[in-house]
């Protein structure tokens, strides 16, 4: 049912309408309606069974190529049984499972920190049944309930004021806008200021409202069911992974398709070529990959989480991290959703609130002071951390915590004996309240909007005295009152007169000052931009607030200068091509803007191919937060719906929190692509093995199991140490990657596939053939593996790729800049993963229990002599490449 059926119509045609009375519904009706129109609920979260969850895990591109080449791993140990295929199989699917269930964990972490955030709407409200206030449920509450609301209530459905009494409404998660709205009754408007919504707060008075919509049919469930109809684009690594197993997978086939047809050339069988064609692949495969990166990504969620952000999904990580945008909403994400006094005009001079000597000296000051502390509702109360905290109108509570830090509001009220109050009225634009003095007089203070009070003034408080106001004096003050106006402030006239009536007229007023008050920036907010601006990162302000209040915070923040202003109105008549266009200029801010239109600045935005972040809490910035490729939601304030949206969550709502989550994401970016480039470089000693295995009559170099030991236990420890990196000095001073970059490119594959790869296996084959040549062997003379010098021979190859691999972890800990410098920086999970391969390739070599199954035997001392010169190499060979890169040859570029 929609309100517009209700304009224009008495409090009877509205209850008419609805088919109920003032006496509230029956039992009865209300059973019956909640058949009709269903329980008044709405769902935020739909909650995921853990098994689907997990199962899930297991569908990425990723998994299932690991999966295929298990089931071609077993095919090969069907044809061949007994060379290591099954192990292979085996391993492949382990790693799967693995992965799966850490993955599953981190995310049914926060399905259930999920679950915890749903109590958004109130569980228990008050209505009007037969004739009698009861207390129900509030998914009971059905259209045409009589519902009774006040200060605190969290409103449960949307309707109609049909009576109230000073009611003030917090509208701000629905609207955007900082600003309470008063509310009117039915009989004193035909307009949208008496209806009420559902989600909104009651910051001030009590009401009856009519209810018209519940459930889905509210703003905020149209809201929430708009957010969970947006499409969510996958994740720039989502789509680096995807385009990575790609890559890795044509390469793995194209290679295995080559060595089969070289082995039919020269005249081996079909059922050999396939065999050694599938070992090849599943050999391409990066086993320990898959799980690597899964756990640098889960750590840097367990690093944010201790930061209080909440990571929904671990590859958010990295996605904040290629942020160019960041879409914010202005209240409650930049400024505190707070009002607080932000200038002083009194004496005809301007006083900066947090300079108190200034304001205390002025003579007008004391006037100004007991005004704001007399003429003000807001109540005092004592907090538990002993802490004097205000409740009542925003504005009325911003003044007295403005007077409880010059001389205590409690302790200034005493001294004067309250006599009469007139509350602020719509219509009059000012408040009133009259007190006498200790010496007896009669004081009346009055509060309102500047044109009002100003004009009622016929004297001014100037110098400590009291004289009469004149013509160009009120021009003056209406004037200033105007440019704080158009500076988007909140602006309240203070005045006095004394009385000899306590109910005498607010008119020949004596004009004390001007008091402007805004929701002010967070504290850590004007640091965090110019951190997001040194790191190339665009800010753009999208609020439903007006224009002037939205400029005046971006341009404090160091956001803008001299933006251009795109309200509601002018978005919503423009294309998409005028709106690309007013994106493309450096400086635009958005006010008084919808739910849907939020859509379609993010939408015009990932056309210019920007990685966009919105930040937001209110039930409006849902629909935004999930369209865009990464959306932030604020813990504290931030409504259900926003959270759900959202892929990030701010426990504290700190907002520099963001820029501390986009470092992390740039150095897991920057630490995904250095262990990618090192777990691949051992893909080359493992392949070319089988290829001169079956080209020319020498030994196999590696075996199965052997490959599976450097994949699944030597490299994992070193890669995740990659995967830990502290970011590089420079992180933040550079700007955003291109679109266009990959995670893994050809000259990723160059590094790894064509310089260090090729240079580790000429190393190790060079060990393989000086220890078969030190022990006698023939060129063309058959070894199996029982035999002790084929155990050494394969022993020392596959401790020269271990070595080399040692060499190559401690290379690739910087991208572009020398290395050496880094290897006086510890890394507990480098270290232990070097400490690791020392170890475990001794243990092989020299304890017989191992050897059977490595395939090893022990080695003569003085081959270790050649093979420690491995790592040496390795790492000069990649300081020279990375020289040379600096020099400016970028095909060698990783």
């Amino acid at each position: 049912m929609d309100f517009q059926k209700f304009d224009g119509k008495s409090k009877d045609e509205v209850f008419r309408t609805l088919g109920c009375t003032e006496m509230g519904l029956s039992a009865a009706e209300a059973r019956a309606r909640q058949v009709r129109y269903g329980k008044n609920e709405i769902s935020f979260h739909r909650a995921k069974s853990p098994l689907r969850m997990l199962l899930e895990e297991f569908t990425a591109l990723f998994p299932l190529l690991l999966l295929a080449s298990a089931l071609l791993a077993l095919l090969a140990d069907y044809l061949s049984p007994g060379e290591g295929y099954d192990l292979i199989a085996l391993a492949l699917a382990g790693v799967v499972v693995l992965n799966a269930l850490v993955s599953f964990l981190q995310n049914y972490k926060v399905e259930k920190l999920m679950i915890s955030f749903l109590d958004y709407i109130p569980k228990h409200v008050a209505l009007l049944r037969d004739g009698e206030k009861v207390l129900l449920d509030a998914k009971d509450v059905v259209p045409g309930d009589i519902l009774f609301i006040q200060e605190g209530d969290k409103i449960s459905a949307d309707g109609i004021v049909v009576a109230s009494n000073q009611l003030l409404v917090d509208e701000s998660i629905l609207t955007g806008e900082s600003e309470p709205v008063t509310k009117s009754t039915l009989a004193e408007c035909v307009n949208p200021s008496c209806r009420v919504f559902s989600g909104a707060t009651v910051m001030k008075g009590n009401a009856h409202v009519v209810v018209v919509k519940t459930g889905r049919s509210t703003s905020i469930g149209a809201i929430s069911q708009l957010s969970q109809a947006v499409h969510q684009d996958l994740t720039p690594m989502q789509k680096e992974l995807q385009n990575f197993v790609r890559k890795i997978t044509y390469l793995a086939l194209g290679i295995g398709v080559v060595f089969f047809s070289v082995g039919y050339l020269i005249g081996n069988t079909f059922w050999t070529n396939l065999i050694f064609a599938i070992g090849i692949i599943v050999a391409n495969v990066p086993e320990g990959l898959l799980p690597t990166v899964t756990l640098a990504l889960t750590q840097a969620s367990v690093r944010m989480s201790r930061r209080n952000a909440v990571i929904k999904h671990i590859l958010s990580v990295e996605t904040l991290g290629s942020t160019t945008v960041i879409c914010a909403d202005k209240t409650g994400t930049l400024t505190q959703n707070k009002l607080h006094v932000e200038t002083l005009y009194l004496d005809w001079i301007e006083v900066a609130p947090g300079d108190r000597h200034a304001y205390e000296r002025n003579p007008a000051a004391k006037t100004l002071t007991e005004i704001m502390a007399l003429c003000n509702d807001a109540i005092a109360s004592r907090a538990d951390n002993n802490r004097i905290e205000f409740k009542g109108d925003p504005t009325e509570t911003a003044l007295a915590e403005f007077v409880e830090k010059i001389g205590g509001y409690e302790a200034l009220r005493a001294n004067f004996e309250a006599l009469s109050s007139q509350p602020f009225d719509a219509e009059l634009k000012y408040m009133s309240t009259t007190y006498r003095t200790q010496d007896g007089s009669q004081y009346m203070t009055v509060k309102g909007a500047p044109e009002v009070i100003i004009d009622r003034c016929v004297s001014v408080h100037t110098q400590g005295a009291v004289r009469k106001l004149a013509r160009a004096e009120k021009n003056k003050l209406n004037a200033q009152a105007e440019t704080y106006a158009a500076d988007g402030l909140r602006v309240l006239a203070l005045a006095y007169r004394v009385v000899r009536d306590s109910s005498a007229d607010a008119r020949d007023l004596v004009f004390v000052g001007l008091v402007t008050m805004v929701d002010p920036p967070r504290v850590e907010v004007p640091a965090a931009v110019a951190a997001c601006k040194s790191a190339g990162i665009r800010i753009i302000v999208i609020s439903g607030d007006k224009a002037e209040t939205v400029t005046y915070i971006a341009r404090k923040l160091g956001i803008v200068n001299q933006p251009r202003v795109i309200e509601g109105e002018e978005l919503a008549t423009m294309g998409t091509e005028r709106l690309v266009a007013a994106l493309q200029k450096e400086e635009v801010l958005f006010a008084r803007i919808a739910p849907e239109q939020k859509l379609d600045i993010v939408d015009a935005l990932k056309q210019m191919d920007e990685v966009v972040a919105v930040t937001g809490d209110g039930v409006n910035d849902a629909p935004a937060l999930k369209r865009a490729d990464i959306g932030v939601a604020m813990g504290l304030r931030g409504t259900d719906v926003a959270k759900e949206a959202s892929d990030i969550i701010l426990l504290d709502d700190n907002f520099a929190t963001i820029i501390k989550a986009i470092e992390e994401g740039r150095a897991v970016y920057d630490n995904i692509k250095k262990f990618i480039t090192y777990v691949l470089t051992s893909n080359v000693p493992e392949i070319l093995p089988f290829i001169a295995y079956v080209l020319f009559p020498i030994p196999l170099p590696i075996t199965v199991v052997q490959i599976l030991s450097i994949d699944l236990i030597t490299d994992i420890l070193p890669a995740i140490g990659l995967g830990n990196e502290p970011p590089e000095a420079d992180v933040m001073r550079r700007p955003p990657r291109h679109h266009n970059e990959r995670l893994v490119s050809f000259k990723t594959f160059l590094r790894s596939y064509g310089i260090i790869g090729p240079a580790e296996a000429a190393l190790s084959f060079m060990v393989f053939f000086i220890v078969l040549d030190t022990g006698g062997w023939g060129w063309g003379e058959r070894l199996t593996a029982g035999v002790p010098l084929y155990g050494q021979a394969a022993g020392a190859f596959l401790a020269t790729i271990i070595l080399g691999q040692i060499g190559n972890v401690m290379a690739c800990r910087t991208n572009r800049q020398s290395a050496v410098p880094y290897l006086a920086r510890f890394n507990a999970w480098i270290w232990s993963g070097v400490t690791v391969e020392v170890l475990f390739i001794f243990a092989i070599i020299y304890l017989p229990i191992f050897h059977h199954f490595f395939t090893t035997s022990p080695l003569q001392v003085d081959i270790w002599l050649v093979m420690l010169i491995a790592p040496l190499v390795i790492f000069v060979i990649e300081e020279l490449r990375k020289y040379l890169v600096r020099k400016g040859v970028n095909i060698l570029s990783a």
